[in-house]
Formats: C-alpha cells, sequence, structure tokens
C-alpha cells in the first residue's frame, strides 16, 4: 500500500491568510519564500517561521532560489553563484529543520542548440557532483524539480548517475502538461521519486489549476503513483487551502482505489 502525505506550497503572506488550518491539516508544508534569492539574507524570515512553526508535527519542505542562477553554465563565476545561493538555502534549510530542499533544475529553451539536451545532462552531472559533497552532513536532500524539462528519459538519467540519496526528484504535474510533450504519466513512470506538485493546466500554460479543470488525466496519474512506496502531494494551486486539500484527498483516494483494484 502507497503510503500518501499530503501537502501544501506557498509564501508566508498566503499562509497567514489561514496558516492554522496548514497546520492543522497538512503533513506538509512548502516554505517558498526563499524562491526569492534575498530573501536568503534575511534572518527575520527563519526567525518568524520557526515561531509559527512552534508545535507542527509535520513535516517542512523548503523551496529553493532559482531566479537568475544558472547552475549550468560555461561561465565558472555564474556556476559559483548558484552554488553559493544553494548554500545558503541548505543552511536555512537546515535552521528551519527542513530535511528537503526543492531546485528547480535549470533548462534554457532559448540556446537552439540542437545538442543542448546532452548538454544539460552533462553540466547538471558535473555540477551536482560537486556540490553533494560540500552538504553531506546537513541532512537535506536536494529534490530537483522539472521545469522547462523536454525528456524525462535525461531527467530521470541525471539522478541515475549521480545515484545519491542526497538528490531526488520534484516531479511538477503542471509542468510535465504544458512544458514537455510527454504526458506527466509518463514522467512519473521513467523518474518516480515520491514528492510530487499537484495542479492542472490545460497544456498551453502553468495554469496553476484544481485537478480536474484542465485536461490532465488524473486517473492515469495516480495508477503510476500507486506503483511507488511514498508519495507527497503538495498542492500548487491558485484556490483557497481548504479547497486545495479537498483536492488532494480525492487524488490521494484515487490511488487507494488502484490498490484495491490490484487486489481484486
Amino acid at each position: 500500500m502507497t503510503l500518501v502525505k499530503l501537502g501544501i506550497g506557498a509564501y508566508q503572506e498566503r499562509f497567514l491568510e489561514n496558516w492554522d488550518f496548514c497546520l492543522n491539516n497538512f503533513d506538509v508544508l512548502e516554505l517558498q519564500d526563499f524562491i526569492m534569492p534575498d530573501q536568503l539574507e534575511d534572518p527575520k524570515l527563519i526567525n518568524e517561521y520557526l515561531g509559527m512553526l512552534s508545535g507542527f508535527e509535520g513535516e517542512v519542505t523548503l523551496h529553493g532560489p532559482y531566479l537568475n542562477l544558472v547552475p549550468t553554465s560555461i561561465d565558472q563565476r555564474v556556476r559559483g553563484v548558484a552554488e553559493y545561493r544553494y548554500l545558503q538555502a541548505v543552511d536555512a534549510a537546515v535552521k528551519l529543520g527542513a530535511r528537503q530542499l526543492v531546485i528547480h533544475s535549470f533548462y534554457d529553451i532559448t540556446t537552439g542548440y540542437s545538442k543542448y539536451d546532452e548538454f544539460w545532462f552533462k553540466e547538471n552531472v558535473r555540477f551536482w557532483d560537486g556540490f553533494l559533497p560540500k552538504i553531506k552532513d546537513s541532512g537535506v536532500t536536494i529534490l530537483l524539480e522539472n521545469v522547462y524539462d523536454k525528456l524525462p528519459d535525461t531527467f530521470a538519467k541525471c539522478l541515475e548517475v549521480l545515484d545519491s540519496p542526497q538528490i531526488s526528484s520534484c516531479v511538477d504535474i503542471g509542468h510535465c502538461n504544458c512544458m514537455s510533450s510527454y504526458k506527466p504519466e509518463r514522467w512519473i513512470s521513467r523518474v518516480k521519486g515520491h514528492y510530487f506538485h499537484i495542479n492542472d493546466n490545460d497544456g498551453t500554460r502553468d495554469g496553476h489549476l484544481l485537478p480536474g479543470k484542465g485536461n490532465i488525466d488524473f486517473h492515469h496519474i495516480s495508477k503510476e503513483l500507486a506503483g511507488l512506496q511514498t508519495v507527497y502531494l503538495i498542492g500548487e494551486m491558485w484556490d483557497g487551502f481548504a479547497v486545495q486539500f479537498e483536492s488532494l484527498k480525492k487524488l490521494r483516494e484515487m490511488i487507494v482505489a488502484q490498490h484495491r483494484i490490484i487486489v481484486r
């Protein structure tokens, strides 16, 4: 039977709209303020979150910075800035008791380079192979999130070659649907992992809709998720927290139903 945890991702400002509901209902809280690199310079935010999280018995995840960060740059100094910010994010995660840190995969859709996927693969392996030993004692696992990535095979191969418990995946279902020609269920079957950003869209833009409001087939997705041992369903929708929670519960029920079908 698949262990399913329900979570929510948001900025502090949005969390405060219904913080008690989030504390009392979700298993996982993904703190997303640290997407903005400058927030990593502000100890006040970490202290505020420490107070807010007092008594929370679930798990905390951080979403790390990505704006203007290029870990695969051919410029060593540019790569160095990405490493510096990621190390700051790991430090913030440690202070907040977060054991997982989501980092966007930098996939440049503007290059026009025909062998870009080969370049992406090689340079990501090089970057993370050098980075992970620097955080080996932190207890933090990097969750590499697909954004503009086109090929689930390339994404999965990168993680397979790195072959480290310090790095796994965050498969964003919405990104799969509108950024890649491969369906989300193909991404799940190839990349696997345990951590999933849940939202829907119409395939043309990243709409962050409730499941069922776009054209993603969550029945097929539930079948793939049911094959995994542990699944984190992290809501990333524009709707209120209570509405997102009910939507995630329905997806969890769909996953459980797949097990019942298998048993029969």
